[in-house]
């Protein structure tokens, strides 16, 4: 009869002396409520973004797409720069992946480069083979489809860690043929953007009454010329020192290829030639007789060149020298990929434009039961698989550069010796007699053949 009223007792006891215990619970559950709560409308909204990243395939433009490629591009760069001349001391420890397996740093870094270019290489050979096949998937693919493609693109270069060195070893002297050829084709854009600033700018002054264009043609030429002629002798006065034979040969053979392609282009040898192409084409050669003696790993030879036991670089050294680098690539790639016509004997007329040229797209018909046009239905470039083409070969150009065309020495190892050594000046000096060459012929070549229609 006692053991109801006891335990009664107890609870009662219990209840009273454990109100904060029971507090606690409740305000546990209410916790837990809101938790669940907001987590179920996390996991929607991310869910939501999902699905609208992955079916927001033609929403994008030509124009956009352009862009966000060459972004991708220069971030790859930048990428591959910090992981050569940053991360490389470290990468050799990397228990599990094939870059443990390098004997120094040097080693690490290169093949990280590799991987890096490589993997985009792959990606933009994949977009470019998607592209070769018109229809709206690979509209699609070409614009859209952001996400997942910046997923597939670092996937790639993650599994690339665990992919044999002599495999990339394999794809770095492709990628040497490869970007002589780039530089080639840079050379060969060169000289039409002189001829066709020239053209431009002569015909203003013809349907002009003043003397406007033919002063601004006239100022330009002075201007460049007088640039290139101090600087010829800025580097005849500080890189030619005894036992600099390379330097002085360098600006030497210059000069004297300037001088040569100017009396051409003013001689009645070739009419059809100007002062400003060979002004432009004058500019070109001395900026690359400047890198080629400023890729020159002599010290004694290269007053600017890090001498190697300085302690560490600036931070904003490091930082300005990838970004500008990554810049420069992606402007290089642009204008190859925008250029395609000089590659086809035909008038292209849907080529991908400059950045800042518009209606880079194709011409789209009108829909017949649609008042507004969607970009959702503009077809394909005719040269998008071109575009990713050139990528891809900017992609094995940049492989080439911080690993000194595959060359570079165990001191190689921080930002300032970007882009130093003898292959890179050797490289930077073969590109310049080869624009040389090239200009030349195209003043000498309508005299040598008369009988040939040379026009564009």
């Amino acid at each position: 009869a006692d053991l109801p009223s006891t335990m009664g007792g107890a609870i009662s006891t219990l209840v009273a002396s454990g109100g904060g215990l029971a507090g606690c619970f409740a305000m546990r559950g209410v916790l837990a409520l809101v938790g669940t709560t907001l987590g179920s409308c996390a996991g929607t909204c991310c869910a939501s973004c999902a699905c609208s990243a992955c079916t927001m395939a033609c929403r994008g433009t030509s124009q956009g797409a352009r862009i966000g490629y060459l972004l991708l591009l220069m971030f790859g760069v930048i990428f591959s720069l910090v992981l050569r001349f940053q991360l490389a001391p470290l990468m050799v420890d990397w228990e599990g992946v094939e870059l443990a397996k390098c004997e120094d740093a040097t080693c690490a870094g290169n093949e990280a480069v590799y991987r890096v270019a490589g993997s985009m290489c792959a990606f933009f050979l994949v977009l470019a083979s998607i592209c070769a096949c018109s229809g709206s998937f690979a509209a699609s693919a070409h614009r859209g489809y952001w996400a997942i493609k910046v997923f597939v693109l670092t996937s790639i270069i993650t599994a690339s860690l665990w992919i044999p060195n002599g495999v990339f070893d394999a794809f770095a002297s492709v990628s040497r043929v490869f970007s002589v050829l780039f530089v080639l084709y840079q050379g060969l854009l060169l000289i039409d953007f002189a001829y066709m600033w020239n053209s431009k700018w002569v015909s203003l002054d013809e349907e002009s009454d003043s003397f406007g264009w033919r002063a601004g043609i006239l100022a330009v030429c002075i201007a460049l010329y007088v640039c290139c002629f101090t600087a010829i002798g800025f580097m005849y006065s500080l890189y030619t020192d005894e036992g600099c034979g390379f330097s002085r040969a360098v600006v030497t053979i210059c000069l004297i290829a300037i001088l040569l392609f100017t009396g051409l282009g003013v001689s009645p040898l070739a009419p059809h030639g100007a002062l400003l192409p060979s002004a432009i084409i004058a500019a070109d050669c001395v900026y690359l007789a400047y890198s080629a003696l400023a890729s020159n790993p002599v010290a004694e030879c290269n007053p600017f060149a890090a001498s190697g036991d300085s302690n560490g670089h600036e931070t904003l050294h490091l930082v300005v020298g990838i970004t500008m680098a990554g810049v420069s690539i992606a402007w290089k790639a642009n204008s190859a990929a925008s250029s395609g016509h000089l590659l086809s004997t035909e008038t292209q007329g849907n080529t991908l434009l400059p950045l800042s040229a518009p209606g880079a797209t194709a011409q789209v018909e009108p829909a017949a039961d649609s008042s507004e046009e969607k970009e959702d239905d503009t077809p394909l470039e005719d040269d998008a698989h071109f575009f990713h083409l050139t990528m891809a070969i900017s992609c094995m150009y940049f492989g080439t550069l911080p690993t000194d065309w595959g060359t570079a020495a165990p001191d190689h190892d921080d930002i300032s010796q970007y882009d130093v050594g003898w292959a890179s000046a050797w490289v930077k000096v073969g590109t310049q007699w080869s624009i040389i060459v090239m200009y030349i012929w195209t003043l000498v070549a309508p005299a040598i053949f008369p009988e040939r229609d040379f026009g564009g």
